[in-house]
């Protein structure tokens, strides 16, 4: 009877749903992973590790966080009105950041201290505008609770950006085929989210945009939409960016610091480390958000919500991130070839980090529901100033990578626990009017 309740129940439904589609993704990158890391070497895969750290940073940046705020949407004319604002917003910054790149394009790749990627840095405005997009169209299908379509087009980008990797780095195997697969990987998911949802094309694209241009009417919903739901570009933002900052510094340290193979053993490390957090964390979390979200609305209570999802996370992930704190270099050895095995150095110390980070995402959705974003703001910049400041120093007089690791997650470590505790008290502090 129990099970039958468990079964019936629609959240188990639509969480098993997306668990079994990012199982699926998870299995198609870690069957290959073996593959594609005998073909790329450290070096590659830490030029990989750089662009993606940049990449991660204008995230953020691409729509202001904007595609986050189409499942608060009220009716499906506000939705839509968020997803234009976000789209405009995307393209705005992407012709900006080209224009940016194109007059200044050394100096900040001195600046950075990642002149290894050299002309590739120029699909980083195509990737940011790419990456918008499919945000876009997720939230969007979240919103509308097509899973099923999420759970399809995740699988079928999964295999074919792996294939890619695969075939092509036996024709070369340099860091430019790489990077190129990775930027345009977000194109591709785009398209098959649209081919699957058989929709067509959207009201918040740029052709359908342009029919607007003309409409007062249309501007001005778009004024009040973009001013109902500030709170996501001016606080959700900056505190994504400092997330960013958090996950892209140790990338960018190491390879000023030792070079971009220093930067591909954290990279591999971080990349497995993250599987059980995207196998299951982004499963619960994109269902947990529009769920915390409706009991908000309806004036129900929220701690409980957080409660359950917290510890529910942290008993399923306790016994996947504990084998890589007891036998990561074996394990790397093991499973990617010899020339990997420190690269389970690294993830013993993040094993620990990451643990936390994955058993704290329920919280990161409710700050966003609840509102409170400008005190993650505030937490986010005092720890992540103390690990950025602890890693460089760390690194720079130590000489060893893996201390300065160690002191980085310790930090980590102490910022999700705090962040959850914060988040668990506003979901009690905190209900609608």
């Amino acid at each position: 009877m129990v099970l039958k309740s468990i079964v019936a129940n629609k959240l188990v439904r639509q969480v098993s749903l997306l668990l079994s589609g990012t199982m699926l993704v998870q299995l198609i990158n870690f069957g290959f992973m073996p593959l594609v890391l005998r073909i790329y070497g450290p070096a590659e895969f830490g030029e990989l590790g750089t662009f993606n750290a940049l990449l991660l940073i204008l995230f953020p940046l691409a729509a202001l966080c904007l595609p986050m705020a189409v499942v608060q949407g009220r009716n499906r004319t506000q939705s839509r009105h968020i997803a234009s604002l976000a789209w405009l917003v995307a393209l705005g910054f992407s012709s900006l950041l080209f224009v940016l790149l194109l007059l200044f394009k050394q100096p900040l790749l001195v600046l950075l201290s990642v002149e290894n990627i050299g002309n590739l840095v120029f699909l980083l405005p195509l990737a940011m505008l790419f990456a918008a997009r499919l945000q876009i169209a997720q939230q969007i299908l979240i919103k509308q609770q097509q899973f099923k379509v999420l759970a399809k087009a995740d699988v079928l980008q999964a295999l074919l950006v792996n294939l890619s990797r695969l075939l092509f780095g036996l024709w070369q195997s340099i860091s430019a085929v790489l990077i190129t697969i990775a930027a345009f990987g977000y194109m591709l998911h785009a398209i098959l989210l649209q081919l699957f949802s058989g929709r067509a094309e959207p009201s918040w694209q740029p052709v359908s945009l342009i029919r607007h241009l003309g409409s007062r009417r249309y501007w001005l919903g778009l004024r009040r939409t973009l001013r109902k739901f500030r709170a996501f570009p001016l606080f959700q933002t900056p505190q994504a960016l400092l997330n960013a900052a958090a996950q892209s510094a140790p990338v960018l340290i190491l390879a000023a610091l030792y070079g971009s193979t220093a930067a591909g053993f954290y990279t591999l490390a971080k990349t497995v480390l993250m599987l059980p957090a995207i196998l299951l964390g982004r499963a619960v979390g994109d269902v947990f958000y529009p769920h915390f979200t409706k009991a908000y609305q309806q004036g129900k209570p929220l701690a409980g919500i957080l409660v359950k999802a917290t510890l529910g996370l942290a008993a399923v992930g306790l016994i996947p991130f504990s084998v890589f704190i007891v036998a990561g270099p074996w394990l790397f050895d093991w499973v990617f070839g010899a020339q990997w095995q420190q690269s389970g150095d690294y993830a013993r110390w993040m094993a620990v980090w990451l643990y936390f980070a994955f058993v704290n995402t329920p919280s990161v959705k409710a700050v966003m529901v609840l509102q409170v974003q400008h005190w993650a703001i505030a937490l986010n910049v005092l720890t992540l100033s103390l690990r950025l400041a602890l890693l460089w120093f760390v690194g720079s007089h130590t000489g060893d990578p893996i201390k300065a690791i160690a002191a980085f997650a310790m930090v980590g470590v102490m910022h999700s626990a705090i962040f959850t505790l914060m988040a668990l008290y506003f979901s009690k502090a905190r209900q609608p009017c």
